[in-house]
C-alpha cells in the first residue's frame, strides 16, 4: 500500500501522514503549502526514506495526476475549512473544495486508485455551515458519482470537532487557548448551551487509517467524532479550573453564526456509520496538552497575543 495525500502541510493532512509513516506505509504528501515539520516527530517524517514531499496544486490536473502515480489510495483533505472564510470566499470555496475534489478524483481514476478517501464534515447532515456545508455536501456527491460513473472506490469521513496542538484559524480550542492565556478572556460566537463532541487530532488520524485499511467501510459514509458530549460553557469551566485563575467569555448571539448549536444533523436518508474509538484521548488532558502547546509557543515568541 502507498498513500497519497492532499493538503499533507495542513492540520488533518500532517497527523494522517504522521500515522502512516509510523505504520510504515510510504505516503507522499502534495500541498501548495511547504511541509515544515514543528516538532521531533514531524522531523523524523521528513527524514523517513517512505515519505516524499511534492509541492503543487490540487487545482493543477496534469502535475496533480503525475504525482498520484502508483499510489494506492487517497487521502483528500485540501480544503478551505474554516466556516467564516467560506462564508465570504464562496467562488474560491468552491474552486478549491468542489472543482479541486473533481480534479482529485479524476486523478485518481487515471490512476486505477483503490479508494478514495474523502475529508468531509457533520455539517453535511445538516442545514448550517454556509458555503462550506454546500462544497462539502458537492464533494460527497462527486465521490458517489464517481464509483458509479467509473467504480472508483471512496469511502467519505465526516469529521466531528477536531482539535490538537497547533496553531490554524480554525483549530478552535487551540484559538480559544491562546486567547485565555494571553489576555485572559475570549469571544465565542454562538450559544453557551452549544453543544460539541471534540475528538482529538490523533485519535481521527489513527481511526481514518484504520477505516482505509478495512474493505468494512468501501462505498459508505463514516462519523469520526469524540466519545465526550460537552456545552462549550462546561469547556470554558473546565479549563478555567485547570487554569486556576478567573477568564472571561463573550458570547455572541448565535444567530448571528453559521455554526450549529445543539446538532449538525436535519434528516437525511444516507446515515453514516459511526465509528466508536476503542481508545481516545480525554478531553481535560487533550486541553492541557493544547495549554501546554500554546504556553511554549507564547515563551518562545511566536505568539504576541490578540
Amino acid at each position: 500500500m502507498k498513500a497519497f495525500v492532499t493538503g499533507g502541510s495542513g492540520f488533518l493532512g500532517r497527523h494522517l501522514i504522521k500515522e502512516l509513516v509510523k505504520r510504515g506505509i510510504p505516503t507522499v504528501a502534495y500541498d501548495i503549502e511547504d511541509f515544515h515539520g514543528s516538532n521531533s516527530e514531524e522531523n523524523d517524517v521528513q527524514q523517513s526514506s517512505g515519505f516524499t514531499f511534492i509541492k503543487g496544486d490540487i487545482l493543477d490536473l496534469g502535475r496533480l495526476t503525475k504525482s498520484m502515480n502508483g499510489c494506492d489510495v487517497v487521502f483528500h483533505t485540501a480544503a478551505i475549512a474554516d466556516i467564516d472564510e467560506a462564508r465570504h470566499k464562496p467562488i474560491q470555496s468552491m474552486e478549491v473544495n468542489v472543482v479541486g475534489t473533481a480534479k482529485c478524483l479524476e486523478a485518481a481514476m487515471k490512476n486505477k486508485v483503490s479508494r478514495f478517501m474523502y475529508a468531509s464534515s457533520a455539517y453535511t447532515a445538516g442545514s448550517r455551515g454556509s458555503f462550506y456545508r454546500v462544497s462539502k455536501q458537492a464533494g460527497e456527491s462527486l465521490c458517489k458519482t464517481f464509483y458509479e460513473e467509473y467504480g472508483l472506490n471512496y469511502t467519505i469521513l465526516r469529521y466531528g470537532s477536531l482539535y490538537g496542538r497547533e496553531s490554524n484559524q480554525w483549530n478552535f480550542i487551540y484559538i480559544m487557548c491562546r486567547a485565555l492565556l494571553t489576555t485572559g478572556e475570549f469571544t465565542y460566537v454562538s450559544s453557551p448551551d452549544s453543544e460539541r463532541e471534540y475528538i482529538h487530532i490523533s485519535d481521527a488520524s489513527r481511526e481514518t487509517v484504520r477505516i482505509a485499511m478495512s474493505d468494512e467501510f468501501i462505498n459508505k459514509a463514516v462519523l469520526i467524532t469524540g466519545h465526550q458530549r460537552m456545552k462549550v460553557k462546561e469547556l470554558f469551566f473546565m479549563i478555567q479550573e485547570i487554569l486556576g485563575k478567573e477568564i472571561r467569555i463573550n458570547y455572541i448571539p448565535h444567530e448571528q453564526s453559521r455554526h450549529y448549536v445543539m446538532t449538525p444533523y436535519s434528516f437525511e436518508a444516507d446515515v453514516p456509520v459511526r465509528v466508536n474509538l476503542s481508545t481516545y484521548v480525554d478531553i481535560s488532558e487533550g486541553i492541557l496538552d493544547c495549554l501546554k502547546a500554546v504556553q511554549k509557543d507564547i515563551n518562545e515568541g511566536k505568539v504576541a497575543g490578540k
